[in-house]
């Protein structure tokens, strides 16, 4: 079987009694001193919330250690795993993707199975929800049928420990409307197997993002620069259409050119640390 490559979503969500969205100012700092490349700062404003338990401040810490912002690989899996526990859905989908990867964890198809059919119950409608979903069945065909109902009853039982968010006023920055559920998946560090580039465009670009409507490019430009904020703020958007025959056509969202590959991977990883995803595309 050929090799598959992956993707991950980010869609945060709270449960249990005991969860509570971190204290606005708190989280508003180190989102800052994220989009201001200063993880020193980022780490400490976050640290006092994971210390009390919070689930979404552990999967931002996870998601800077996995970048290579403090801490290690092995403590951002960790907190990666944590936050998968306490039902953030963005943290179940990346935990996911490792385990069906081998990636930090010991390989398990069972154990992706279940955290991206919790991630894919969790998300919201639209990519986040649409990325999760087509990761879980990318790991489902490498299943045979009793494996993937073991691993459902699993995503089933700890489901049932889960509880809808609250809507609070303490939430962190409010996410733009739910994308409608048609919407293509946004292209990330770990794609689902990789589109073949049509009419492609000169020099190195990262791609962020694919919608299958042209009328959707302008309000999926407008929702990335808001979700991502100062790596996106002097960047020009492009755009590459694709003719994917039976599966129609769609309009991936670009950045770019950048000087050389090292550029274009030094702004792909600020943007990831601001809580994006982006993909390497071009010569």
């Amino acid at each position: 079987m050929a090799s598959l490559k992956f993707l991950w979503a980010i869609a945060p969500l709270g449960v249990g009694l005991a969860y509570a969205f971190p204290a606005a100012a708190d989280l508003a700092a180190a989102e800052a001193a994220i989009a201001a490349r200063k993880y020193d700062q980022a780490i400490a404003e976050l640290q006092p919330l994971v210390d009390a338990g919070d689930g979404y401040a552990k999967w931002k810490l996870a998601q800077l250690y996995l970048a290579g912002h403090g801490g290690s690989a092995a403590e951002g899996v960790t907190l990666l795993q944590q936050a998968a526990e306490a039902g953030e859905p963005e943290a179940q989908s990346r935990l996911g993707v490792l385990y069906a990867k081998g990636d930090g964890v010991a390989q398990s198809d069972t154990e992706a199975y279940k955290w991206l059919s919790l991630a894919a119950r969790g998300a919201a409608p639209g990519v986040s929800r649409i990325m999760a979903e087509t990761n879980q069945s990318i790991v489902a065909q490498r299943m045979t049928a009793e494996q993937r109902a073991a691993a459902q009853a699993q995503s089933d039982q700890a489901a049932a420990g889960y509880q809808a968010p609250v809507a609070s006023a303490a939430a962190p920055i409010a996410e733009p409307a739910p994308e409608p559920a048609a919407t293509a998946p946004a292209t990330a560090e770990e794609q689902v197997a990789a589109l073949p580039p049509a009419e492609p465009a000169a020099g190195i670009r990262l791609q962020l993002a694919s919608v299958p409507n042209e009328a959707d490019i302008e309000g999926e430009w407008k929702r990335l620069k808001k979700r991502i904020g100062v790596p996106l703020a002097d960047q020009e958007l492009h755009v590459e259409r694709a003719d994917l025959g039976t599966k129609g056509v769609f309009y991936r969202l670009q950045i770019g050119p950048f000087a050389d590959r090292a550029a274009a991977q030094a702004a792909c990883q600020d943007i990831k640390a601001a809580g994006g995803d982006c993909l390497l595309v071009g010569p």
